[in-house]
């Protein structure tokens, strides 16, 4: 071996050597350095804690005991959850560098008032925040953008005005999130393009606002969101854009009280796990979409308000969980569709003050749940079904302002089937007796032997079943007692005793 390469692995281990030791001097820090780093943090915690005012005067050393504070292992506080009041400003939040969860929402009185401070953008690990139903006012800092690991935000209920800062669309994580910013009022602006960004949002609630202009496109790349409201921004205009029909995860859209304008975009059939669709007072036009029909779960329908025309698609038939539908003041025509008796879940139909023709459906009678019927003004012709008469429990019906002739057929309480002669029951224990019975007469002349109820069942659920009425006996229907499909069995002894109209 030469003397050459002898040198240089002389060199090379000395220089190994060093490197070490070099490591050594840097990361082995005396755990007396450590102590007093941390009896710094500590101390300064503490410290703000104190100049905040909310927990008054406290020793510091107790500052992981107060209420709403939680502290990690190490000491360092990490949650701040705390019915506040007076200001955001008097809190040092830069001593609080390893803060989470910052919530200092109110529902009761005192509330925090002033603006929110800048210096909030300085907790680097805050995933959680909501300053919601305060009087916080002043704008949104542009330092909000700096809180990278945000995955909740509301600050909802508030009197905070001016833009939604740009800065918001580099919040990347915001996931169960929770974009909150409604009910502020003052927020204005528009939505911006990098609102796409946002691509892990599943909660986005602008509602009630100033914020105008029209959806950015870029909506569209929100692919998880599940919520999205934006209604009562009057600002707000344009046309629903097409690409609404991307965001295949939503639950809830609620797009109610804006500017809108030009026709109901047929990718909205797209929607299928959708639930509530409020598209109330707007100026939709054209008709509705014949793909309205591809939205199973939909249960609550708002299409009211707008200059809807057409007639209603019959499609509208294959909504089997649809519970309400309001279509009132639009501009439809046609007839009632056939289809839409076929929804047994239906509560409320509100087609008012439209341009409908043609009867009543006889059909209408099988929509047992329906609760309330308004079809007034519009050119309904023919007679008054009896089969409305089906209808026990109906509580509002509205057929004012049409062509119909009739009467529109009366319900027979239980109370016009007693025996005239002797008075009304007044005690309600005596009462529930009395629906009680009849219950169980219409349930043994069920029309398939096997679901009456046997002799020692009937004894049985009487005495079990005893209970006041909770209405007076003049407002429960008959209607309401003679349930073809009832269980007798299994009827809960509420829903017998509380029946009514």
């Amino acid at each position: 071996m030469g003397n050459n390469t002898i040198s240089s692995s002389i060199y090379s281990v000395m220089l190994l050597a060093i490197s070490m030791a070099a490591c050594v001097s840097t990361f082995a820090v005396p755990s007396s350095a450590k102590s007093s780093s941390s009896s710094f943090l500590f101390s300064a915690e503490a410290e703000a804690l104190l100049n905040s005012g909310w927990w008054g005067n406290f020793s510091l050393a107790n500052r992981c005991s107060l209420k709403g504070i939680t502290c990690n292992r190490a000491g360092s506080v990490v949650r701040v959850e705390v019915h506040s009041y007076g200001t955001l400003s008097n809190m040092n939040w830069s001593s609080l560098p390893n803060l989470e969860c910052l919530d200092l929402s109110n529902d009761d009185s005192p509330y925090l008032t002033g603006a929110i401070p800048g210096e909030i953008g300085t907790l680097p690990n805050l995933t959680h925040l909501d300053l919601s139903y305060n009087y916080l006012g002043g704008v949104l800092p542009a330092t909000l953008g700096n809180l990278t690991q945000l995955v909740h935000l509301n600050l909802s209920w508030n009197y905070i005005g001016g833009a939604i800062p740009s800065s918001i669309s580099t919040l990347s994580k915001l996931t169960h999130v929770h974009l909150d910013l409604s009910e502020n009022n003052f927020l204005q602006g528009v939505l911006t393009p990098t609102l796409g960004n946002l691509t892990q949002l599943v909660h986005l609630n602008l509602a009630m606002n100033f914020i105008g202009g029209a959806i950015p496109s870029s909506i569209s790349t929100l692919t998880k969101l599940t919520h999205l409201d934006l209604s009562e921004n009057n600002f707000l205009q344009g046309v629903l854009p097409p690409t609404l029909g991307n965001l295949t995860q939503l639950v809830h859209l609620n797009l109610a009280a804006m500017n809108f304008e030009g026709p109901i975009p047929s990718s909205i059939g797209n929607l299928r796990t959708l639930i509530q669709l409020n598209l109330k007072a707007n100026n939709l036009i054209g008709s509705i979409p014949l793909e309205i029909g591809n939205l199973k779960n939909i249960e609550q329908m708002d299409m009211s308000y707008n200059m809807l025309k057409g007639s209603i698609p019959s499609s509208i038939g294959h909504l089997s969980n649809l519970t309400s539908l309001y279509l009132r003041s639009n501009q439809l025509t046609g007839s009632i569709p056939l289809s839409i008796c076929q929804l047994s879940s239906l509560a409320v139909v509100d087609m008012g003050h439209n341009n409908l023709h043609g009867p009543i459906p006889r059909e209408i009678g099988n929509l047992s749940s329906l609760t309330k019927f308004a079809l007034d003004r519009n050119d309904i012709v023919g007679t008054i079904p009896n089969e409305l008469a089906d209808l026990h429990l109906l509580e509002y019906l509205d057929l004012s302002q049409n062509n119909l002739s009739g009467k529109i057929p009366e319900t027979v309480m239980i109370t016009d089937v007693l025996d005239s002669r002797l008075l009304p029951p007044t005690n309600p224990i005596v009462a529930g007796d009395i629906v009680l019975v009849a219950t169980m007469a219409f349930a043994c002349l069920h029309p398939k032997p096997k679901s009456r109820p046997s002799m020692l069942r009937l004894s049985q659920e009487f005495l079990s079943r005893r209970k006041a009425l909770a209405v007076p006996l003049h407002t429960v229907p008959l209607l309401n007692l003679w349930n073809r499909k009832m269980d007798f069995v299994h009827q809960s002894n509420e829903q017998v005793i509380s029946a009514q109209v």
